[in-house]
C-alpha cells in the first residue's frame, strides 16, 4: 500500500495498512499506562482484535464492550465502573461512531468523578450542550481512538454523542479533551464491514460533509475539506461496496470520515438535528437516518445554499453525467446522493414504523437540538421541518 501518512492535524494521526500494530507506542505516547478498551461485541469478535489487544500487552487494564449502536447514558455509567474497577488511566476506543462516542463519555465521566465522587442517572444532561454543567468541564482522562468503520469521524472531532433514554433524545457532549490524543487509521479493520454497514456508515459522513460546506460563516479551510471529502465518497464508495476487500477504497473512505468530521468544525446543520430525536426515539442507524433525510433537508435550505451546491456540483462534474440541460445546483447535488444512495443499496426512506402521532415529539427533538439549527444555512418553520420527516419516513 503506498497511501500511507503521518499527520498532526488536528491530532496524532497514523494512517496506513496494518499501523494497528503501533497501538501499545500511541498509548504511551498519550500517556496512558492503563487503557480502558471500550468496543462493541462485533469489533471485539473479529480475527484482528485479540491479536492487536495481546500486542499492546501490560498497557491493556481491560475491555469493556457492552455498548448498543446508540449507546447509552447507562451504558456509559457501567463503562466508568469498569474503568475504575480496573484502576484505568485512560481510554482506548476501538470501533465505530458507537465506541467512540462510549468511550468519550466514559473519559469524561472518570475526570467528572474524580471531582465529584458518586454519579447517577441524569448527568449527562448536566454535562453535555446546554446542560447545567456544559461550561465548567473539567479535562476528560486521556483518549486514543482505532476507528473501524468509515462515517462518524468522531475520532477526529471534539464531541461525543449519547442517548438519554429517560428524555428520549441524544445528549451531545463538548470538550476540547474530547479529541484523541492519537488515531490510529488502519483501514484493513474496515475490510470486514459489510456492504450494507458500509454504505450506510459512509452516508454519515456524507451529510458531515455537506452540512459543513453549507453552514454559514468564513472558513476556507473546512469548505474545501469538505468538497473533497464528498469527491473521495463519490469514488470510492461504490467500490468499497462492489469489492469490501479493497484497500484503496477502504483506505479512501476512512480518510473521508476523519476529513468529514474535521470539516464540520465549521458547523452541521438539519440534518443532523433531525437524524439525533429520529435515532434516539427509534434506534435507527444514524447513518441511515442521515442518508434518507439528507435530500429533504437540502431541498428546505435550498434558498440559501445555491453557492455551496455549485461548487459541489462542478467538483463532481454531475451537469456532465446527465443529457438534460443543466439543473438547479441544489437539484443536481439532491439528484446526486439520492442516486449514490440507491447505488450502494440504501433506502429512500428510514425502515421504522411511526405515524403522523409521532411526528410533534420528532419536531420538539428537532427543536431542541440547538446547537446544530444554530449552524443551519436558514432560519426553517415548523412546517418545513414536518414536511421534511413526512418525506424521509414515507408517511
Amino acid at each position: 500500500m503506498e497511501l500511507r501518512a503521518n499527520i498532526s492535524f488536528p491530532t496524532r494521526y497514523r494512517f496506513g495498512w496494518g499501523r494497528r500494530a503501533e497501538l501499545a507506542a500511541e498509548l504511551k505516547a498519550a500517556g496512558i499506562a492503563k487503557a480502558l478498551v471500550v468496543t462493541d461485541a462485533v469489533v471485539a469478535a473479529q480475527p484482528w482484535f485479540a491479536p492487536m489487544i495481546a500486542g499492546a500487552g501490560a498497557a491493556i487494564a481491560g475491555v469493556f464492550s457492552a455498548i448498543s449502536t446508540n449507546p447509552t447514558e447507562l451504558e456509559a455509567l457501567a463503562g466508568l465502573g469498569r474503568y475504575r474497577e480496573l484502576g484505568a488511566s485512560g481510554v482506548c476506543a476501538i470501533g465505530g461512531g458507537a465506541a467512540m462516542d462510549a468511550g468519550k463519555a466514559i473519559a469524561l465521566l472518570a475526570a467528572v468523578h474524580e471531582v465529584d465522587g458518586g454519579l447517577g442517572a441524569g448527568v449527562v444532561a448536566t454535562l453535555a450542550f446546554g446542560g447545567a454543567r456544559a461550561r465548567a468541564l473539567p479535562a476528560a482522562a486521556p483518549i486514543v481512538a482505532v476507528p473501524t468503520t468509515s462515517g462518524t469521524g468522531s475520532e477526529l472531532s471534539t464531541g461525543a454523542v449519547i442517548t438519554d433514554q429517560a428524555a428520549a433524545a441524544k445528549r451531545t457532549l463538548l470538550h476540547p479533551s474530547l479529541m484523541p490524543r492519537a488515531v490510529i487509521a488502519d483501514a484493513e479493520t474496515t475490510v470486514g464491514l459489510p456492504p450494507a454497514a458500509t454504505a450506510a456508515t459512509a452516508m454519515d459522513a456524507l451529510p458531515h460533509a455537506n452540512e459543513a460546506r453549507c453552514a454559514p460563516g468564513y472558513h476556507p479551510m473546512s469548505d474545501a475539506i469538505a468538497i473533497e471529502t464528498a469527491a473521495l465518497i463519490d469514488a470510492w464508495l461504490p467500490v468499497a461496496v462492489r469489492s469490501p476487500d479493497d484497500a484503496v477504497a477502504r483506505s479512501h473512505l476512512l480518510h473521508a470520515a476523519g476529513m468529514a468530521a474535521v470539516a464540520f468544525q465549521k458547523g452541521l446543520g438539519l440534518c443532523h438535528a433531525m437524524a439525533h430525536p429520529l435515532g434516539a426515539r427509534t434506534g435507527l442507524h444514524h447513518g441511515l437516518a442521515n442518508s434518507v433525510l439528507l435530500p429533504w433537508t437540502l431541498g428546505v435550505n435550498r434558498a440559501a445554499i445555491a453557492e455551496p451546491c455549485a461548487r459541489l456540483a462542478t467538483r463532481l462534474g454531475l451537469s456532465a453525467r446527465s443529457d438534460a440541460a443543466a439543473s438547479d445546483p441544489v437539484d443536481e447535488v439532491i439528484a446526486w446522493v439520492h442516486a449514490l444512495a440507491a447505488h450502494v443499496g440504501l433506502p429512500t426512506t428510514a425502515p421504522v414504523l411511526l405515524t403522523q402521532a409521532d411526528l410533534p415529539g420528532l419536531l420538539a427533538g428537532t427543536r431542541a437540538e440547538a446547537l446544530y439549527l444554530a449552524t443551519n444555512p436558514r432560519k426553517v418553520s415548523d412546517g418545513e421541518i414536518l414536511d421534511a420527516f413526512h418525506g424521509a419516513l414515507g408517511l
